[in-house]
């Protein structure tokens, strides 16, 4: 898969994310959905908010921002995986 365009990644990196919404969706676990919310926010222990940030930790951000928006994906799917399903 040498040789891809920036323009096919994007395109399916989208189609897995919603594969994988689709399917937290069909799951409607309140174990995932705790699962997702706990790590769809970025975790840095850092008490002074100016803080420079750790080396790496841009992989974190990205790793939150694309589990939260897995998780939106979920939600607008019917319903989604709301708590108590």
């Amino acid at each position: 898969m040498t040789g891809l365009t920036t323009e096919t990644i994007e395109g399916r990196l989208i189609a897995q994310r919603k594969v994988l919404a689709r399917l937290v969706a069909l799951a409607g676990s309140d174990e995932l959905r705790a699962w997702l919310d706990e790590r769809s926010v970025m975790q840095d222990n850092q008490e002074d908010p100016g803080a420079v940030p750790a080396p790496g930790v841009g992989i974190e951000v990205a790793l939150a921002e694309e589990i939260r928006c897995i998780r939106d994906e979920a939600d607008r799917f019917g319903g989604g995986i709301a708590p108590g399903r």
